[in-house]
């Protein structure tokens, strides 16, 4: 029986190990017509294990991830909320609740994603002439709010998200607080996404890794699986796969688009980008990756790299609009 060497655990293993295919771009973001995809190159056991500890975090718990239901790659039913597990951070940045922290939330009466508030609790500012929210674990002492020039005695002083009034009452009443009135959240009532909201996202060794693994997938279907194999790519390999960090930073953010004619704020073509290049000083492999063309990753594949390869510079344009791929043409 034929046996194959897994281009990511490098383990020889038979070809019926084999039966899955790996995706450049994984399935979570889109199919496209002329896919591309690593046959007989990543094992079973790999494929399955990128799906259940990388894919499945970039896909629901990254602003890519969240993207994919703004954009129809995903349907709104589908949508899992992780809650306060999640690692972004969504604030609202207009109103009278600026600042507070809320989840997107599929509701099966609307059909749609809702934004709903986290617990928390706020008070007014009168300098700032707004609410600033606490966890309901982490809310100050009463002679700790005043000192900091939170007004406690003036009308709708505290407001309480995502609490009844009941449980609101009792947790501040711990801290020394018993307000004159509580204020009106009628208009922080679950609506269908329309508020202004900012995202962030925490950066961390799991997304780069997934990121990562999209390089280096992109960079074996063109470049071929034998030189994929190479030692030269351990480095690479072996972050994706195990999460063994070397020295020095496998993936950056960078803080422009990889398209040159695109701004770096504003509206941009909309789809996922894949490159592939030499540094600037040609002595090393480097890939850029963008998901949706939103955040720019720039991945090291191959260190000071010995050795000249035919055809290296390419790039690709996966486009959601009608799921096809396009060939970007190097300036």
């Amino acid at each position: 029986m034929a046996k194959i060497q897994c281009v990511y655990c490098k383990q020889i293993k038979p070809i019926s190990d084999y039966s899955k295919k790996e995706h450049v771009i994984p399935q979570s973001f889109g199919m496209f017509a002329n896919n591309m995809t690593l046959d007989q190159q990543v094992c079973d056991n790999c494929n399955q294990y990128f799906g259940d500890k990388l894919e499945i975090d970039l896909a629901r718990d990254t602003i890519e991830g969240l993207s994919r239901y703004n954009h129809g790659v995903k349907q709104a039913c589908e949508f899992k909320s992780l809650g306060q597990r999640s690692r972004l951070k969504i604030r609202v940045t207009e109103g009278q609740f600026k600042g507070a922290l809320v989840y997107p939330e599929y509701s099966a009466d609307t059909g749609k994603l809702m934004i709903r508030p986290f617990h928390q609790i706020g008070f007014y500012h009168p300098e700032y002439a707004q609410y600033s929210f606490f966890h309901p674990d982490e809310i100050p002492f009463k002679s700790e709010l005043i000192e900091e020039g939170f007004d406690l005695s003036r009308r709708n002083a505290v407001v309480a998200l995502g609490l009844n009034l009941e449980q609101a009452r009792e947790i501040i009443a711990e801290k020394g607080i018993i307000p004159r009135s509580w204020g009106d959240t009628e208009t922080l009532k679950p609506t269908e996404g329309s508020w202004g909201v900012e995202v962030e996202g925490n950066l961390d060794t799991i997304l780069f890794r997934a990121i990562a693994k999209i390089a280096f997938n992109y960079f074996c279907f063109w470049i071929g699986a034998d030189v994929a194999r190479q030692t030269k790519f351990d480095v690479i390999r072996y972050f994706i796969r195990e999460g063994i960090q070397p020295p020095y930073p496998l993936v950056v953010i960078e803080d422009r688009p990889i398209l040159a004619d695109e701004p770096n704020v504003g509206l941009r073509r909309l789809g996922h980008i894949v490159t592939l290049n030499w540094s600037r000083e040609r002595n090393s492999i480097v890939s850029k990756v963008s998901l949706f063309n939103q955040n720019t990753y720039l991945v090291s594949l191959s260190r000071n790299h010995l050795g000249t390869l035919k055809a290296l510079t390419r790039g690709h344009f996966f486009d959601i609009a009608n799921n096809k791929i396009y060939p970007l043409q190097a300036k």
